[in-house]
């Protein structure tokens, strides 16, 4: 017990510390009034927090409750000062100090795993961490582009979650359904075809807008190359396609054509990576047989993306005229390849229930226009007992080839000429 609780005060006095020392080194260079203090104050507050736990855990309430009081006191009073001294209203400093004293009760506690309070003062060092970044990155945005946020934010946030999560069929349309019949057409086995999922599909438009969006957040952050390289190896775990699509959509307002090109062949690879994530769980036997095509997909992808990132980009003339400021996304086209979608799923189904299994390959091939996990689960879930392995790794190859020639072309439609050809 004696063991236990020393470990925890070692660990409120290291966190403290730590915290203590970034809040000090933000604070170099500038004016120390509205800082709550440095290394040796953080240290004590965790302290506390910490010795106000070890009395909740041994039941005295009423000193753990006056110490929580004292310090949350104490912090009020200094906010208030200094508010009312320097007309200064940012708590950040005193939002930093009452999470470094929650720490050190959570600590010594130990009400939740030892990981997540870990977690909670990584997360807390890295924010306060960010201030000279997120100045520099506030300074510099214009109301276009807090105009474009707010959009976003009501195609994600506003529309996406009261979309339904439903597939509509033909049978759930009924006046589809009466006027195929004044023509004399009997649906049969197409009524209970699947047409569209309101939300799956807005989740992709969400996507391409996405990729925009926080690609342009790093790129004031960290340039232009490393914010969508990030970006669209993220992005490229949840669909390389429409990755692809918006960063070819981008090479129409750029002449940075290599490194858009190596961020399209990074989403690649992380689309690779995803196979290990989609197979492994449901047939380990078929991923070690396709395991080395896919490493080697995996290598070459690696390679031509780190290629392209090296190569040179032509300069761009200084104009002296001045520059229109554009929208950080479009929807228009983000809305079009999600109609393309809509179309390219329903032939597929379409020659599923025409053809059945000798359509297989035919139906998996036009999938792979759309994207290609769906398939590698069915895939990964019928070789061995329904198809062999071999069968199973022909489709896969083949997939992946018409996956790709199929982002070529949609980036030769919508992107630029380069950006296609180079892809």
């Amino acid at each position: 017990m004696f063991s236990e609780i020393f470990l925890n005060l070692l660990l409120a006095l290291i966190f403290g510390a730590t915290i203590g020392l970034e809040r000090e080194s933000t604070k170099q260079g500038e004016s120390r009034v509205g800082s709550v203090g440095g290394i040796r104050t953080y240290a004590l507050i965790s302290l506390t927090g910490a010795l106000a736990g070890i009395f909740f855990i041994h039941d005295i309430h009423s000193v753990a409750l006056f110490i929580v009081g004292g310090f949350l006191l104490l912090l009020i009073s200094y906010y208030t000062i200094e508010a009312i001294s320097t007309r200064a209203f940012g708590i950040t400093s005193e939002l930093s100090a009452f999470l470094t004293f929650f720490i050190g009760l959570l600590l010594m506690m130990e009400i939740i795993p030892l990981p997540v309070t870990v977690a909670i003062f990584v997360i807390l060092v890295f924010i306060t961490s960010l201030k000279a970044r997120t100045t520099k990155l506030v300074a510099g945005i214009s109301r276009n582009e807090v105009q474009s946020f707010i959009s976003y934010a009501i195609i994600a946030l506003v529309a996406l979650p009261v979309l339904p999560d439903y597939s509509y069929k033909l049978k759930d349309l009924p006046f589809l359904a009466e006027m195929l019949q004044g023509f004399n057409v009997e649906l049969g086995q197409f009524d209970t075809l699947d047409l569209i999922n309101p939300r799956k599909i807005w989740m992709i438009v969400v996507l391409i807008t996405g990729i925009d969006v926080f690609g342009y957040i790093l790129s004031k952050m960290v340039g232009d190359k490393s914010g969508f390289a990030l970006t669209s190896f993220m992005a490229g775990f949840v669909s390389s396609t429409s990755t692809t699509q918006s960063l070819a959509l981008r090479s129409n307002k750029t002449k940075y054509i290599n490194h858009l090109v190596g961020a399209a062949v990074l989403a690649n690879l992380a689309s690779f990576l995803q196979i290990f994530l989609l197979v492994g769980p449901l047939n380990g036997k078929w991923l070690i047989s396709i395991g080395p095509s896919i490493l080697l997909m995996i290598l070459a992808a690696g390679l031509i993306s780190f290629y392209f990132f090296r190569m040179k980009e032509p300069d761009e003339p200084e104009s002296s005229e001045p520059k229109k400021e554009a929208s950080i996304f479009s929807l228009m086209p983000a809305l079009k390849f999600a109609g393309l979608l809509i179309i390219i799923k329903i032939v597929t189904k379409i020659c599923l229930i025409l053809f059945g299994q000798a359509g297989f390959v035919v139906s998996s091939v036009i999938a792979s226009f759309a994207g290609i996990d769906a398939i590698i689960v069915t895939l990964a879930d019928m070789a061995g007992p329904t198809i062999t392995f071999k069968f199973a790794f022909l489709t896969f190859i083949l997939i992946n080839a018409t996956n790709l020639l199929s982002k070529s072309v949609y980036s030769y439609i919508q992107g630029n000429k380069q950006f296609a050809l180079k892809f």
